[in-house]
């Protein structure tokens, strides 16, 4: 399960999430997830998406269609 670094892309703090292959519709890529920052302070959802090795391609504010899972944010 591999972690991911990323920015909140809301409130633009540090954010950790685990993502596994099961987490994301492997049919289509980059493919969309949702990732919930669960910091008192920010507490949004965004849509990241993600390659084949489950890397970050890029991210945005709202929740678009197409993710098959809501991650949470771990720190």
């Amino acid at each position: 399960m591999p972690l991911r670094f990323n920015s909140c892309p809301h409130c633009n703090q540090r954010i950790v999430f685990k993502i596994e292959e099961n987490d994301i519709n492997s049919s289509k890529y980059p493919a969309p997830v949702y990732i919930l920052h669960k910091s008192k302070l920010c507490g949004k959802i965004s849509t990241f998406y993600v390659d084949s090795f489950l890397r970050v391609s890029y991210k945005e504010l709202e929740k678009k269609s197409g993710a098959i899972k809501t991650l949470e944010t771990t720190d």
